[in-house]
């Protein structure tokens, strides 16, 4: 398993001759071997190999070390086990580690410092124990659980009776749920359409989309001031910002869309073609989507290369255009945006 990246570095991870490589601008192998995953933060990486976890380093770290581009993390009171990391949510100061026995842990890198967060859960009144399957950091730290609830922590989100989520995304200011029956709800700030109510008002609480009622939803993704959805059907829906063309909406003249859109993929001759869109990935300006065949497609900015481009030859691109990957696209297994950056898994 390969990781490939392309977008902003602010690391010493991508150098040249010593030189940082601040723009990487087409998919160039993590430099990092034995790697099982790569997370993309606001100015750093993390570098995972198996349930080992590593943090880039800053470029005022390359003259005092050992040659190595990265660093281990490891949680104080468990600083002797080097394997007991099982997720982190990347934010723009600080990394939330989510231990193998269920704990939270902040660590602050810049400060070089460590927070244990409280037990927010609790044991309630449930048979079943209830502990965080996923976490995300944006604007607040969300956490996901294994019975469907969710917690702004360390608070209970309130969500409706009998719906039970099962998937959470974010951007700068707002939070996406997926509901197991396929639902999309949404709760933060709306000044910008994010959050697909038709309107630019805020939800401080999970709210449906109504829009999308009644189309079962199977994959979400948000980031910056936008959000994208890929359906049962293989249809990609998108809202919010438009500003850098990061919606993939030709059509559309305005730069806030607060209604879940449709995207209508066309070739080079502007001709619509048919497409199945089975994973979608927002970046903070930014938009990329798989086909069933292994196609990659992206829209938005591309000043940092993040497209997997050349921002010489592409700028930015205001709707969807395939990406020119100088990889066989059935070697490509997956793919995650983040931040300023993409990076491909192949095998």
């Amino acid at each position: 398993m390969l990781f490939h990246y392309a977008g902003f570095n602010a690391s010493t991870l991508f150098s040249n001759d010593g030189d940082i490589t601040y723009i990487v601008d087409s998919f160039t192998e993590v430099p990092f071997p034995g790697i099982t995953d790569f997370q993309i933060g606001w100015s750093y990486f993390l570098v995972w190999k198996g349930q080992q976890l590593y943090i880039s380093k800053k470029p005022e770290d390359s003259d005092n070390d050992t040659g190595s581009s990265v660093q281990s993390i490891r949680i104080p009171e468990k600083s002797l086990d080097s394997t007991c990391c099982k997720q982190a949510a990347i934010g723009k100061d600080n990394v939330v580690i989510l231990s193998n026995d269920n704990e939270m842990w902040q660590y602050k890198i810049y400060e070089d410092t460590w927070k244990k967060v409280i037990n927010f859960i609790g044991s309630g009144d449930d048979s079943e124990k209830e502990y965080a399957v996923k976490i995300i950091q944006r604007g607040c730290t969300v956490a996901l659980t294994n019975l469907g609830r969710a917690f702004n922590v360390p608070t209970l989100i309130d969500i409706p009776k009998r719906v039970r989520f099962i998937d959470v995304a974010g951007g700068f200011d707002h939070t996406i749920f997926l509901a197991e029956n396929g639902d999309i709800y949404s709760m933060g700030l709306g000044t910008r359409g994010q959050l697909g109510h038709n309107d630019l008002e805020d939800c401080d609480n999970p709210k449906i989309i109504d829009a999308l009622a009644g189309i079962k939803v199977t994959q979400i993704s948000a980031a910056g001031w936008h959000t994208a959805v890929v359906t049962d059907q293989g249809d990609l829906y998108t809202w919010g910002w438009n500003v850098n063309g990061e919606l993939g909406l030709t059509s559309q003249e305005s730069k806030v869309i607060a209604l879940p859109t449709l995207i209508d993929f066309t070739d080079d001759r502007n001709e619509s073609v048919e497409v199945s869109v089975k994973k979608v990935q927002c970046g903070n300006t930014f938009t990329i989507c798989m086909t069933d065949d292994g196609t990659l497609w992206g829209c938005g900015c591309n000043k940092y290369g993040q497209l997997g481009q050349s921002p010489e030859k592409l700028p930015s691109s205001p709707k969807f255009v395939k990406l020119d990957v100088p990889l066989n696209s059935d070697s490509i297994r997956d793919f995650k945006c983040s931040e300023w950056g993409t990076v491909l898994v192949t095998d």
